[in-house]
């Protein structure tokens, strides 16, 4: 049988539809186990259970139950994406407010998180998968600041890569709270992100539709 610990390539993509139901069962219970019980106390022989499957159908798709957690990494990455920036249509701390609820509800129902530090602190390739995944997060939220400047949005003498680490930490704060289960008041959020934004002027114009 293959070695736990063992190091391979992604998996490919199985062809029939019966074959990639068994691949998706396989990822949503690695998900669900190394959730409950952590990524140690888990097997390869145990998520085979839990999907229904033989532990030889777990084989034929991942080496080991390390890769069906890179797998299932790659596949989470996208809901790490920040929110897109568009703020017409409303008030925009409202808007915002209803974002972010949305956007974090779907982060920690991966429960990843929670696997995350321990797992960074001891896998060099995946520390790399997610650092260039964060670096890729920075460089779409300064894209969309430059934007907002550009249109007079913000504030006029505010640098955006500076402005882009202090709103990053903040959400990074507040993705914490989420994962632990605190109550988090978006709204209260919202308006300060907000409000380090824009300026009064840009806030009142998107409020009353004139951006």
């Amino acid at each position: 049988m293959p070695n736990e610990d063992l190091v391979g390539s992604f998996p490919t993509s199985p062809k029939q539809s019966r074959s990639k139901q068994k691949k998706e069962a396989l990822i949503a219970s690695g998900k669900e186990l190394f959730s409950r019980k952590g990524f140690d106390q888990t097997t390869a022989k145990e998520i085979a259970a839990h999907a229904r499957v033989a532990t030889g159908t777990f084989y034929r798709y991942f080496s080991d139950k390390r890769q069906l957690l890179m797998s299932l990494i790659e596949n989470q990455l996208d809901s790490m994406m920040p929110l897109e920036l568009e703020w017409r249509g409303g008030d925009p701390e409202k808007l915002l407010a209803g974002r972010l609820e949305i956007h974090f509800h779907k982060i920690n129902e991966s429960n990843l998180q929670k696997l995350m530090p321990e797992l960074l602190l001891r896998d060099a390739e995946l520390a790399e998968i997610v650092n260039k995944a964060r670096e890729r997060i920075h460089q779409k939220f300064v894209k969309d600041l430059s934007v907002l400047q550009k249109k007079g949005y913000l504030w006029p003498d505010i640098d955006v890569e500076t402005l882009t680490w202090c709103l990053e930490s903040l959400l990074e704060k507040l993705q914490n709270r989420v994962s632990k289960g605190e109550e988090v008041d978006y709204q209260q959020f919202a308006k300060i992100f907000c409000r380090t934004l824009f300026p009064p002027e840009s806030l009142q114009k998107m409020r009353t539709g004139k951006i």
